[in-house]
């Protein structure tokens, strides 16, 4: 992976929008993941622009989960509830949200764990405004890649001045495979 993100910075950008919409979608591993990656491996400034792509594709994909779920919300959620972390609580809890609070329940949602596609999928079947959720989803996105980024550049910063690149990249692993084994087993 590190070969062809060190040769094409292209590809990057493809990725980033691809993981950012798959995400959104049903895809259920966070773009955090490649976007700390970009900033450990490269810094800040690419790293920035990806979390500025992963945003754009997770605002097409959250588009289309609106749809879907405006047409056939049980179907969408269905399909939500197959993917690990997301039961049927989780669902009528966003619901609840998105009824009370409109697309801005989505801004505290990154922060909380809860996937965004539950938000989309929310809006969509409670008829809210798709406008709404892009224009909702850019802070409620940005802002979480933001800070993690950050977080991962920073550390990439403190570190290096006692461990190798490669051992910060074994840290790097370690954490989002401790995240993930946490969060799954919740």
């Amino acid at each position: 992976m590190t070969t062809a993100l060190r040769s094409r910075p292209e590809t990057n950008d493809g990725v980033a929008f691809g993981w950012g919409f798959a995400e959104a979608v049903l895809f259920f591993v966070i773009p955090d993941v490649f976007l700390t990656f970009c900033a450990v491996r490269f810094g800040l400034r690419r790293s920035f622009r990806l979390a500025l792509l992963a945003t754009a594709g997770a605002v097409v994909g959250g588009l289309l989960v609106y749809g879907w779920a405006g047409v056939h919300p049980a179907s969408a959620y269905a399909a939500m509830e197959l993917l690990p972390g997301i039961d049927a609580a989780m669902v009528e809890t966003v619901r609840t949200d998105v009824a009370t609070h409109g697309a801005a329940a989505l801004l505290a949602g990154p922060w909380q764990g809860t996937p965004y596609k539950v938000f989309a999928a929310a809006s969509g079947d409670l008829g809210l405004s798709p406008v709404g959720l892009a224009l909702l989803t850019i802070p409620g996105r940005l802002a979480r890649f933001l800070v993690s980024i950050a977080v991962a550049a920073y550390l990439r910063w403190f570190l290096t001045r006692w461990i190798s690149q490669r051992a910060i990249i074994v840290l790097w692993s370690s954490f989002w495979i401790l995240v993930y084994t946490a969060y799954w087993l919740a």
